[in-house]
């Protein structure tokens, strides 16, 4: 891919809207409208986690599918879907090497922490299990899951 493309499709993620702020802003208070993410590494989503509770950031989470470690946003302090988004969960794997069980039941309990109570007992029971491919929820059944609903 070139990389001109790479970082249109990376940028395409994030929303334009005049009153959100870019992935990774330093600005205290500001609104982060995530309008589809693909991938991410864990470890990274949550030091991105962090700095955005840190800084008392709003994380929305309007539309599109937010597959992997972007569900892990469900974690920020202040957060909220739209009925219309995809979310797409699996359990931790390494690409191209199998994890232990140890390092699998470790990194699943990592991820499910950002989620609220609900969510982390379906993911520890259901969906964790599926490293391949994910396991679908629509932002509605998140919402019906106790995730707060984007205004």
């Amino acid at each position: 891919m070139a990389p001109f493309l790479a970082i249109s499709l990376c940028l395409s993620i994030w929303s334009t809207e005049a009153n959100a702020a870019r992935p990774r802003s330093q600005q205290p208070g500001a609104t982060i409208v995530i309008n589809g993410d693909p991938v991410g590494s864990v470890r990274a989503r949550h030091d991105e986690i962090e700095e955005i509770n840190r800084l008392g950031q709003r994380v929305e989470i309007r539309r599109g599918t937010c597959m992997s470690s972007c569900t892990m946003f469900l974690g920020a302090d202040n957060v909220c879907v739209s009925p219309q988004t995809s979310f797409g969960f699996h359990g931790p794997y390494r690409f191209g090497e199998k994890l232990s069980q140890t390092e699998f039941d470790q990194w699943s309990r990592i991820i499910a922490s950002y989620y609220p109570a609900a969510v982390r007992d379906w993911y520890m029971t259901k969906a964790r299990y599926k490293t391949y491919t994910a396991t679908r929820l629509s932002g509605a059944e998140l919402i019906r899951l106790g995730v707060p609903r984007c205004p």
